[in-house]
């Protein structure tokens, strides 16, 4: 009993002195939001479908209910994709970067809210072999990494950043 008590003790001392705190779902500034639109502006194919699936996880894991008679509205629009190559090793490119840039507008209702971009543009880097499979794998795998990345962002704003009515 002494055991659990002390652990219990150590873990409310650890989270509280690092700066983190528990929230629930009822601390949530709202907990029903619908995402009506994903418009990929970029000439990627499939974008949109990846950034759809991944925005819906996310929204579910960080405890929104997704309905489509919520009030609060999301629309996403993917404006910027590029592929660039880093590096080469005779005259085959073993090193990518990508850069996408994605601008979110959130509606209360018919009134927009807020139009942010999270943190934009958002960046990664892969590298492959010189077979074509691995290159389309890798990259796959650092578009879906990326998208993760931008939807945890565009989640923290619309959780902890204060709402302007424009």
């Amino acid at each position: 009993m002494k055991k659990l008590i002390l652990l219990l003790l150590f873990f409310s001392l650890f989270t509280l002195s690092c700066g983190y705190s528990i929230h629930t779902k009822t601390d949530l500034p709202f907990q029903e939001i619908y995402l009506r639109n994903v418009e990929n502006l970029t000439l990627e194919p499939g974008l949109q479908d990846k950034m759809r699936k991944i925005v819906y996880q996310t929204l579910a894991n960080n405890g929104f209910t997704l309905t489509s008679s919520a009030n609060r509205v999301i629309d996403i629009q993917i404006k910027n994709y590029r592929l660039v190559t880093l590096s080469e090793i005779g005259l085959n490119t073993v090193e990518y970067q990508i850069i996408m840039d994605v601008r979110v507008n959130f509606y209360e209702g018919q009134q927009k809210i807020k139009e942010f971009s999270p943190s934009s543009p958002f960046i990664t880097f892969f590298r492959t072999t010189r077979d074509l499979q691995s290159v389309i794998a890798n990259k796959e795998l650092a578009i879906e990494s990326l998208l993760r990345d931008i939807c945890e962002d565009m989640i923290r704003k619309l959780i902890f950043e204060k709402e302007e009515r424009t």
